[in-house]
């Protein structure tokens, strides 16, 4: 599904006030939202920070997984990079769309450098401590939506701004 010029992609899912996580955990469990997740970045090189990987790593044995670590120098199953930078140039080496997957701290430093998000917002609010990102709407165009019974699907691309 990522479209032919898409190098980097964050995804998410999150709640209408972009709440994406609680006490170091989803803060909901959606089965069909979390396979439709890992449908999209499995074969895919994922980013994300140390906790993401805890949380989603097991599940994606068939993506290189890069984890963003300032102290951790091996992780099982991953590679690691000690910035955002070096592993944004790591994982696009896979010659593949890249997924940045998470926490906030990696969202925050990819939010810039990517040319889409595929977010799922939940349609149910839940109370968090991890936010996604704020963006600048105008600088992203919906390319489309899915509605699904607890979640929205949507895929925003760079617009041409």
């Amino acid at each position: 599904m990522a479209g032919i010029n898409d190098k980097l992609i964050l995804i998410s899912a999150m709640t209408l006030a972009r709440v994406i996580g609680k006490n170091r955990a989803l803060p909901w469990n959606i089965p069909e939202e979390y396979a439709a997740f890992l449908s999209h970045v499995r074969g895919h090189p994922v980013i994300m920070g140390r906790t993401s990987y805890e949380i989603f790593g097991p599940d994606l044995p068939d993506s290189p997984l890069i984890v963003v670590s300032r102290t951790l120098t091996t992780v099982a199953g991953a590679e690691v990079c000690s910035d955002v930078a070096s592993a944004v140039e790591r994982a696009l080496s896979h010659g593949k769309p890249v997924f940045s997957a998470g926490g906030a701290t990696i969202y925050r430093q990819t939010l810039p450098l990517a040319d889409a998000m595929y977010l799922s917002f939940i349609k149910k609010d839940h109370a968090g401590d991890i936010y996604f990102p704020a963006w600048n709407e105008t600088e992203w165009e919906i390319a489309s939506t899915t509605d699904h019974e607890l979640y929205e699907f949507r895929i925003y691309r760079r617009g041409q701004t």
